[in-house]
Formats: structure tokens, C-alpha cells, sequence
């Protein structure tokens, strides 16, 4: 007793410490994907000591402490205040595609006074990244603001919070008994970092993923991977590269590993940028270049790397990278390696597919990443109790046709934090399209389950393969009209048309709209000023 009376009395709130009594799952620093820590138990409590500033989830079986373990805490736990006690709430856990479209979606639909729920949206950033257009920004065809607008600004108009902040352990308590019924009660709660505890009725889990970068030695360290906003810093580092290699003979040098979309429409936008002051070399497992798109997707790609003399190295995989200085003794041996002997030059070893083949390496000023990502919802232990949440070996929560997380009804799960199959049993793909759909089904369906209505399944609608392959290339492949792909100049203006229409909200498409326009307009007029003093330069 001498715990939970310490426990009262830190928190101050039974209404805190009643859900977290129940059962907590540590679900570790979810943002970060950190290893789970689970605590077995039939009960669980907190204990605060407000000297140390820190929080012990304090475990105890048949009266007595089982264990215990001590989380550390910059504040100290405090509830959050809601500000209508009477009104479902709804915490969604991400700002991405998923999370924020969910948000959204359920701003937009039209409910009873009394029903109307509570939003609050959780995310480490202060911006949401439209992650699709990083390659503009790389370009200079966008703007930050334009891509990456503070979630502040989008949500203005809207009574959805934003609260910027990281998720340290989820106590859902919303689980199926072993007769179907469910428990009575809040759906849980959420502990946040800065030790905020957030109370809910329905939870959407919208956490993302991060590179994964950890597959070979050497890739945390040497490799740049491309999914966020400071990613985006590539250009900055291809300047510098451009300036430290001002008057040398030897080009720089910068490698793509994988050539997926990402790893296609990287290397394409590259090699436009460094416009012949450097070699873009391209690495793939595969025997060939995209190898789930459309033929149309492949073709025009295909034509493009061509032109801007993109090596391709197809069949190989990387095996390690590190400094030169670490390969001195195989460069002499390689078959495929640049002139130099800078020891801080970054080296790749690569091996071909085939049998029996030799390791070869590859010099780099850059190496930039785009294999692999993993979902920043960790792994659970496996548990056959009902109150566990169900966990993919990838770490995606898994749910059921209509994105509920199998088990707990009050949470589902959207995008990378979703492990969903369709009608034929394959998994959905993680990309921005699922995502945008499912936040639709999401939002319709949390509506569903406050008015007591039966709740749809979700049905994934490929509308088509969008890619974009420089600054006046794209291709857009639909997927209504056999054959089609729209490539070059009109391709590249189909797709940010059909971006445009998929910002988060009006007032900000309006914006971006106007700007996009007025950039047009100005590169226009350069475009004509210049054709006509060529003109008169050559009369």
C-alpha cells in the first residue's frame, strides 16, 4: 500500500491513475522505435518521487512486488485537461498522411452536438512533411513552406489540437474479453515525454516509419537516407561537394543504393542537379529497375537515367561502407573504383549476384540510402493474454479489415503503423496512397463506432504510379486507362496538379496554388526574354 499511496498522491488525479492501474504496455519511445520493455503482471502501477524526477512502473503479483523499473522524466506526470468533459475523445498518434488526413476527416464530417469528439494530434515535428515532394525542395522547385507547413498553421481553423510532443508508453484498456464483451470505461491512455498523461476514448495510431539503416556495417554512419524535411540537406552537401571539387579533374561522385521509386527518383533528380559535374551510380539487387511498376513507369524512367548517364549497377548488393583508409589493402584489386587516394573518400563494397563472383569497390563522395524502413511502432513480445496489442515481426500493428487493431476496438491503426492485407491476401503497400484512403475509412469509421453504426471495410482503390524523375520530368501511370503514361513535361505537370489537389487543406492549397502559379508565370517570361535574345544575338 505503501507504493500506491505514494502514487495518489504524486499523480494527484484518480482519473489518471485508474487506466494506468489496469494494465500498462511500455511501448518505449515510439517515435525513436526503440526495443519494447514489457512488464508481466496482473497489475501495475506508477510511482512518482518528485526528488529524482523519475517514473517507476511498479509491478506487483498476489500482493507483492514482483519488480520494478525506472523510466527517467524531464517533468513530472501530469494528466491533460480536455477541455469538454462530456465529449468522446480522440488522440491520434502522428502527423503524417495518416494521422493528420484522420484528423482532418473527422473535423469534416457532421455530427450530433452532443457526439462531436474531442481531437488532439501528437507528433515529434512541428511540421508536416509532404513527403512525396522532397525532390522539388531538392530541386528548388518548392519552397519549405509550400511541403512542409507547420501543423499550427493547418489546424488554425479547425478545433483539432496539435500538441508537439513524443509517445513514451501506451496503456490501452479497451481489450476483448475472452467472451467478446468489451471493457467499460476510457479507452486508455498515453504517456508523453514531457510526462503529460493523455486520457482517451478512441486512439489512432499514425506513427510512421524511419530508414532502415542498420541492415549493413558501416550504413548509420557513412549513409544519408531521404524521407524528411533535414534530409532534404543533400543539396547543401552537393554545393559544398561542387566547390571542394571547383578545378579538379575528378568528378564527384555520389552513389544511390536501391532503385525502387525513391532510389530511382533520387538518382534522377541528382544527376539533372549536378548538371555533368559529377557521376551518379546506382545499385540494385534486382535484375532490373522498379521492379513492381508499371511498364510505362519503367520505360520513361529507364529513358531518362540514360540520358543523364546514370551508371547502373544492377545485381549487386552492398556489403559494407566505410573510409578509404579501411580499404587500402583491396583498393589496388578492385575492378570498379574511381581515381584517388583521399583515405576520408567513403568506399563501398559491393558483390554481384551471381555465384562465385568478387567483391568489387566503389568509391563515393556521397552514398545516399533508400533500402529499406521500419515502422516506429516497436515489436510486442508474443503473448497469448487478449489485453497485448498484435504486432507484425515487422512492427505493424495488425488490424482488421476495417483498421480496427485486432482485439482493441477503440484503436486503429493507420499507414506504416498498419499491417493490413487485401481480398487476395497480400500486404498493402506503405505509401502515400494507401495512407491518404485508409484516413478516409478511419475517420468514417471512429464516426461510425460514437453513433453506433455498423463500421465499413476497408477496400484500397489504386488509382495509378506517380514518380518524378528531374525538374521537368515525371511519370504518371493510371490506373482507369490501360496502356497510358503520361511522361516529360506533361507528366511533370499532371503530378503536381494531382499533389496539389491532395494538400492537407483548403486554405493552404490556395496558398501553395497562387505561389506555384506565380513561379510559372515568372519562368516563363525568363524563358521567353531568353529565346528572344538568342534570337537577336544570332540575327
Amino acid at each position: 500500500m505503501a507504493h500506491l499511496n505514494a502514487a495518489a498522491s504524486a499523480l494527484s488525479a484518480s482519473s489518471v491513475l485508474a487506466p494506468l492501474n489496469r494494465r500498462v504496455v511500455n511501448l518505449g519511445k515510439l517515435f525513436h522505435g526503440s526495443s519494447l520493455v514489457k512488464i508481466h503482471s496482473n497489475s501495475l502501477f506508477l510511482a512518482s518521487t518528485p526528488r529524482s524526477r523519475q517514473l517507476r512502473l511498479v509491478s506487483s503479483a498476489n500482493g507483492g512486488t514482483a519488480g520494478s523499473m525506472e523510466v527517467s522524466q524531464e517533468e513530472a506526470v501530469k494528466p491533460y485537461s480536455w477541455p469538454d468533459k462530456k465529449r468522446p475523445r480522440v488522440c491520434v498518434l502522428g502527423g503524417g498522411f495518416g494521422g493528420l488526413y484522420t484528423a482532418l476527416r473527422l473535423n469534416s464530417l457532421t455530427w450530433p452536438d452532443d457526439k462531436k469528439p474531442q481531437v488532439i494530434l501528437v507528433d515529434q515535428s512541428e511540421r508536416f512533411v509532404f513527403k512525396p515532394m522532397l525532390y522539388e525542395l531538392l530541386t528548388g522547385e518548392v519552397d519549405a513552406w509550400e511541403i512542409a507547413p507547420r501543423f499550427s498553421d493547418l489546424l488554425v481553423s479547425t478545433p483539432v489540437q496539435f500538441l508537439r510532443d513524443r509517445v513514451k508508453v501506451l496503456s490501452p484498456c479497451d481489450h476483448l474479453g475472452m467472451n467478446g464483451s468489451t471493457v467499460s470505461g476510457c479507452g486508455g491512455s498515453v504517456q508523453l515525454e514531457s510526462g503529460l498523461v493523455i486520457e482517451y476514448d478512441w486512439l489512432v495510431l499514425s506513427l510512421g516509419a524511419e530508414p532502415k539503416l542498420d541492415i549493413i556495417p558501416g550504413a548509420v554512419e557513412f549513409a544519408l537516407p531521404f524521407s524528411t524535411l533535414d534530409d532534404a540537406c543533400v543539396n547543401d552537401k552537393l554545393t559544398k561537394l561542387e566547390r571542394e571539387n571547383f578545378g579538379k579533374e575528378n568528378p564527384i561522385r555520389v552513389v544511390v543504393v536501391g532503385l525502387g521509386y525513391s532510389g530511382v527518383e533520387l538518382a534522377a533528380t541528382v544527376s539533372e542537379r549536378l548538371q555533368g559535374k559529377g557521376v551518379v551510380q546506382a545499385i540494385s539487387v534486382d535484375s532490373s529497375i522498379l521492379p513492381t511498376a508499371p511498364p510505362g513507369n519503367k520505360e520513361a524512367a529507364l529513358k531518362v537515367l540514360n540520358s543523364r548517364n546514370v551508371q547502373l549497377l544492377l545485381g549487386y548488393f552492398v556489403r559494407r561502407i566505410g573510409k578509404a583508409g579501411d580499404f587500402r589493402s583491396f583498393l589496388e584489386e578492385s575492378d570498379i573504383t574511381a581515381n584517388g587516394n583521399d583515405p576520408e573518400k567513403l568506399v563501398l563494397e559491393v558483390q554481384s549476384t551471381e555465384k562465385g563472383s568478387k567483391t568489387q569497390l566503389l568509391e563515393a563522395d556521397l552514398v545516399l540510402w533508400t533500402v529499406g524502413n521500419k515502422p516506429l511502432l516497436p515489436q510486442l513480445e508474443p503473448n497469448a493474454r487478449p489485453f497485448d496489442l498484435p504486432v507484425t515481426a515487422r512492427g505493424q500493428a495488425e488490424t482488421d479489415e476495417t483498421l480496427q487493431v485486432k482485439g482493441h476496438p477503440r484503436i486503429f491503426a493507420v499507414g506504416d503503423s498498419s499491417a493490413l492485407r487485401d481480398p487476395k491476401g497480400k500486404l498493402l503497400p506503405a505509401t502515400a496512397q494507401v495512407a491518404f484512403q485508409q484516413a478516409d475509412f478511419a475517420g468514417w469509421n471512429i464516426w461510425a463506432a460514437i453513433n453506433n453504426r455498423p463500421l465499413l471495410p476497408f477496400r484500397f482503390q489504386n488509382l495509378g504510379e506517380m514518380m518524378v524523375l528531374g525538374r521537368f520530368d515525371a511519370a504518371i501511370t493510371p490506373s482507369f486507362i490501360d496502356g497510358l503514361t503520361l511522361e516529360g513535361p506533361v507528366g511533370h505537370a499532371a503530378r503536381k496538379l494531382a499533389y496539389l489537389i491532395r494538400l492537407p487543406t483548403d486554405e493552404h492549397r490556395v496558398k501553395v496554388g497562387i505561389s506555384w502559379l506565380a513561379k510559372s508565370a515568372v519562368e516563363s517570361i525568363a524563358s521567353v526574354q531568353s529565346n528572344i535574345t538568342k534570337v537577336l544575338s544570332g540575327s
